[in-house]
């Protein structure tokens, strides 16, 4: 897991994921403790966050092009110094999943190497808890530091400590060591980081569930009325471009227009849908509490009213009495009769 010694070399269209185009944006989901902020400024290569945001409490999207990718890196509040209410806390990972949307590539979370204690796997608790097990084979843990000490040493020490190897044993040992130091200079760290994370890519995908799912579906119904609401703008723009260009140059004008105006459309509709999410998230816990087969067949009853309801959920329950209730299977039984309802 050591970092690549020496300069890194140019990274090939051979070192992309199979199910992955180099125009794919690489989507990452950062937390862990305030190095997060620096490290993705190390990997973007600029400030994106300004002092006071160095104890980060609310999810910012921040995107650049790194090492001939399109790197998009979504932090989540720093989970290790913010001891938010879980109502605010469950909004900004809501944002997280919107500006991350269709899913992540990898989760990243971020550690201080020379602080390892049985606190260092409370801050993963959060994450597992409302994305679920099945994330932690998406984790990446990055040990992040800025001294000057050999990635050798410090490895010897960390794999000694008790707390990481449990934690590396929950995520798959994975795991990389990101001295800023280093990076500075040569890139070789963030080469690292990119390399691991399509390591991970090519073995599992990215990280999905219904929730990103119903987001992505939400966002491009959003983006097509953000755009409708945007055609006499747009027309003018286009209008003018023809006057100022021709030939090449206007397809060249045009095409940053449309790139300005996709991207806009689709931050915009990203931040709406964010604020709407959460329905499903609200109605997955109401299914567990009540049980499956009463829950959807008090959901079905709401299509044809109140009295609906109460006989639904009593059908309901007697089936829920034969098929069980889980919280993962409350996910398809959900979006089915939300389907059906409809």
């Amino acid at each position: 897991m050591a970092s690549v010694k020496g300069k890194p070399r140019r990274r090939l269209s051979s070192d992309i994921p199979p199910n992955m185009s180099r125009e794919t944006p690489l989507r990452m989901l950062v937390f862990g403790n305030c190095d997060q902020v620096s490290l993705t400024q190390s990997v973007l290569g600029q400030d994106v966050f300004t002092g006071d945001e160095v104890n980060i409490s609310a999810t910012k999207k921040s995107s650049g092009f790194v090492q001939e990718r399109n790197i998009t890196l979504v932090n989540t509040p720093n989970l290790q110094n913010n001891d938010l209410p879980d109502s605010i806390l469950h909004k900004e990972f809501r944002k997280a999943v919107c500006f991350s949307c269709p899913g992540p590539h990898a989760m990243v979370f971020v550690v201080d190497p020379f602080h390892l204690t049985s606190d260092t796997m409370d801050i993963l608790k959060p994450m597992v808890h409302y994305f679920g097990e099945r994330v932690l084979k998406h984790t990446l843990i990055v040990l992040y530091h800025e001294r000057g000490m050999k990635t050798l040493s410090i490895e010897d020490v960390v794999k000694k400590n008790k707390s990481f190897r449990e934690l590396a044993e929950k995520c798959s040992q994975n795991y990389i060591f990101y001295n800023e130091e280093i990076n500075r200079t040569e890139s070789s760290q963030t080469k690292t980081l990119l390399d691991k994370v399509d390591e991970m890519v090519s073995e599992h995908g990215m990280f999905s569930n219904m929730e990103f799912k119903d987001a992505e579906k939400r966002i491009q119904i959003e983006e097509r009325f953000i755009r409708k609401s945007k055609e006499k703008e747009i027309r003018g723009t286009l209008k003018a471009l023809e006057n100022q260009h021709s030939g090449e140059a206007l397809a060249s004008e045009i095409l940053k227009y449309e790139e300005k105006i996709q991207l806009e459309c689709r931050e915009k509709a990203e931040l709406v849908v964010a604020d709407k999410l959460g329905f499903t998230v609200r109605v997955v816990d109401y299914a567990v509490a009540m049980g499956k087969g009463a829950f959807v067949g008090a959901f079905l009853g709401f299509a044809v009213g109140y009295e609906g309801m109460a006989v639904g959920a009593a059908v309901g329950a007697g089936l829920g009495a034969v098929f069980g209730g889980a919280a993962n299977a409350a996910w398809s039984y959900i979006y089915k009769s939300f389907t059906d309802a409809h």
